[in-house]
């Protein structure tokens, strides 16, 4: 809104800014007719020495930013364009409330010989006095905004360890009011359906593009009503919310520090809320995007099976694939594929060689390998000699783990037990001791998570399988990779195979399978896709390492 008057010829040209937030709106006080008045009353105060021409006003636009308050942009343009002598406002929270943007305006103010008068706090940035007085103000400005926002940080963090979600609009659920007053979620069947189909399509190995392009085809929207995108679909498949958990703070100061204000100690807590995905889905499908994520894309992509598998016989990193085209004698060309070590290729011969090996050949072994051992009668017993032998070296690094998480556990707790002598002593220090209380209680939280991980595991060590529920596993795999195409074997072998090394010249393959629930849940999934029958799947395995 731009009021404007006439200019007189020897007085300065004066203009206003005013600023009202959405929340200041229905105070009278802060309205723009309000402060543009208080405003006017300054400039007669001043006399001839000027004169009111202009007054820009922001509404219901809050102080954080310069870059959306339009009017201030156009107030900055019209100051640098040599239109405008002083610039009067009612307080200087109106023109920032960040000390550096108000730093800034009215280093720009002083760049083009603009004046800046504060009438509530009396002040002239012409005078020293006034600019000292300028950035003190500023400064307790910013102090208040922060302190605000730190309070509504802590109430909805508290609100979270209750187990109250906070974000907005999710999709999958409603928000409602129970009967308590609280706001919570409550499940939309419609948008539940959505969220289950993206799920399973997670749990059956598509990637966030196919899902995405899928759910588009189907004419599914977001809760925005827009097209689903790969960041759609991530968000959806790695929120806790669907599993019946609350999360928060994970991130703070997103829009300055963007993923690096990642926080340890953030809020992961069950959640008042029903769930839409059941706990076996949800730990599946975060166990397979982990393993999507921790190859690169061209381990996942293409149509080479042994791509981020295969390892260099001399320096045992990856065997990277490749193409070549010969001319037959007939003059007609042939495309190969070859896998050769990627340290070579990246980093020339003083590294290593290239051992490279035709890639069908190199496809061909280590089918041939895989279905040629598993079909091995009683290959049970021979994997459980294997473990047994494995087992106490497997035993003593996890109990060596064991040691280190009960010496940091002890020392956490006795910093707890300091920061409550602490505060029972000194009262005034318990605003600013609970914070780092609540990080060390996290701390400990996620430190006897890792506990109850490695004594799981020891179990597992100590735990043999039966020989006749590894024969049933093994002759899955064998009735999964048997009849399975490119992709449906690539997907496969990254399930289960940790890495293959090879001898070119004797043409041998060494493989080294690792199952675990996730791995075998997986498999066991793939047959229902495949429709194997129900029996060849109704075993259960602890995790174990074969290598042969």
């Amino acid at each position: 809104m731009i009021v404007s008057e006439s200019v007189g010829k020897k007085a300065k040209r004066a203009v206003g800014y005013v600023r009202v937030s959405t929340a200041e709106q229905a105070d009278e006080g802060f309205s723009v007719a309000a402060q543009g008045e208080l405003i006017r009353q300054e400039c007669r105060r001043y006399g001839s020495e000027l004169q009111f021409v202009k007054l820009y006003a922001d509404e219901g636009i809050s102080g954080k930013s310069i870059k959306r308050r339009p009017q201030m942009q156009q107030l900055l343009a019209d100051v640098q364009a040599g239109e405008v002598d002083a610039v009067i406002c009612w307080n200087i929270s109106r023109i920032a409330r960040n000390v550096a943007n108000l730093l800034e305006i009215v280093d720009i103010f002083e760049r083009n010989d603009v004046s800046f008068i504060s009438i509530n706090e009396k002040m002239d940035t012409q005078t020293p006095a006034g600019r000292l007085m300028l950035q003190i103000m500023a400064s307790m400005g910013e102090y208040e905004r922060n302190n605000i926002a730190e309070n509504v940080y802590m109430g909805s963090r508290r609100r979270a360890v209750e187990g109250w979600n906070n974000s907005g609009l999710v999709l999958g659920y409603d928000n409602v009011v129970d009967e308590n007053g609280n706001h919570t979620l409550q499940i939309n069947p419609d948008e539940a359906k959505i969220i289950r189909h993206i799920f399973d399509l997670a749990v059956l190995g598509k990637g966030l593009r196919a899902i995405a392009n899928e759910l588009n085809q189907l004419g599914y929207e977001t809760k925005r009503g827009n097209s689903f995108s790969t960041t759609a679909v991530k968000a959806i498949l790695t929120n806790p919310l669907y599993v019946g958990k609350v999360r928060y703070g994970q991130y703070r100061h997103w829009d300055k520090k963007r993923r690096h204000g990642k926080q340890a100690d953030y809020v992961l807590v069950d959640g008042q809320h029903p769930a839409i995905i059941e706990p076996q889905q949800w730990s599946r499908v975060v166990s397979l995007m982990k393993q999507r994520h921790k190859l690169p894309a061209w381990t996942r992509q293409g149509s080479n099976v042994l791509t981020g598998l295969l390892r260099c016989p001399e320096c045992g990193g990856p065997m990277a694939a490749a193409n070549t085209t010969n001319r037959l004698a007939d003059g007609t060309r042939k495309r190969i594929r070859y896998y050769s070590c990627a340290n070579f290729r990246n980093k020339g011969a003083t590294v290593c060689h290239a051992n490279s090996i035709r890639a069908e050949v190199a496809e061909r072994l280590v089918r041939e390998k895989l279905l040629q051992v598993l079909r091995l009668p009683k290959i049970g017993q021979q994997v459980i000699k294997q473990m047994k032998d494995t087992r106490q070296k497997r035993c003593q690094s996890l109990k060596r783990q064991q040691l280190s998480q009960q010496a940091e556990q002890t020392r956490l707790e006795q910093n707890v037990q300091e920061y409550e002598q602490l505060m029972a002593d000194n009262h005034e220090l318990q605003a600013a001791i609970r914070p780092r209380m609540e990080a060390l209680e996290n701390q400990l939280d996620q430190l006897h998570a890792d506990h109850q991980q490695v004594a799981k595991q020891l179990a597992q060590v100590n735990q043999l399988p039966k020989p006749k529920s590894l024969d049933s596993l093994l002759a899955l795999v064998v009735k999964l990779i048997t009849p399975a195409k490119k992709d449906t074997l690539k997907q496969l072998y990254q399930a289960f195979i940790q890495k293959i090394t090879f001898n070119r010249q004797q043409k041998l393959v060494w493989i080294t399978v690792a199952f675990d629930d996730d791995v075998i849940q997986q498999l066991k999934t793939q047959s229902k896709a495949v429709e194997l029958d129900k029996g060849s799947t109704a075993f259960s395995v602890p995790a174990f390492t074969f290598t042969f």
